[in-house]
């Protein structure tokens, strides 16, 4: 029998990194939890953003912005506090790097745009 690699989980799919950070919060119960820093996939962003996935587990969500998370042990009130949730955690999106760019292209863009002529000195009779 030949072994062939499985698929990837919905959760390996997605979640395309986590770092660790120097951010934590407070929970309901007085523990301190330390944050990781997590690069999500477009689709994941997008279902965020829509309120049909839980800023807290990440769980999917059967509609948009339910009253409470479906998933039984979190229960994140989604509706009352997922876009404050996401306007503190969300760090911004990184542009994926565009395989087989043209550099010569780019740095001919750049020196176009951002070179300013200098002045220039001309030597005396002396010299």
């Amino acid at each position: 029998m030949i072994w062939t690699p499985q698929e990837k989980s919905e959760w390996e799919r997605n979640v395309l990194a986590i770092e660790p950070t120097d951010r934590g919060r407070q929970l309901p119960d007085g523990r301190f939890m330390q944050e990781s820093r997590l690069t999500l996939s477009p689709e994941w962003m997008d279902q965020l953003f829509k309120g049909y996935r839980c800023a807290a587990c990440l769980e999917r969500q059967e509609e948009a912005f339910p009253e409470v998370c479906c998933s039984a042990w979190c229960n994140f009130p989604i509706r009352a506090e997922q876009r404050d949730r996401l306007a503190i955690d969300f760090m911004g999106q990184q542009p994926g790097i565009v395989a087989g760019f043209p550099m010569d292209r780019e740095l001919d863009y750049l020196e176009r745009e951002h070179y300013e002529k200098k002045g220039s000195v001309t030597p005396g009779k002396e010299l």
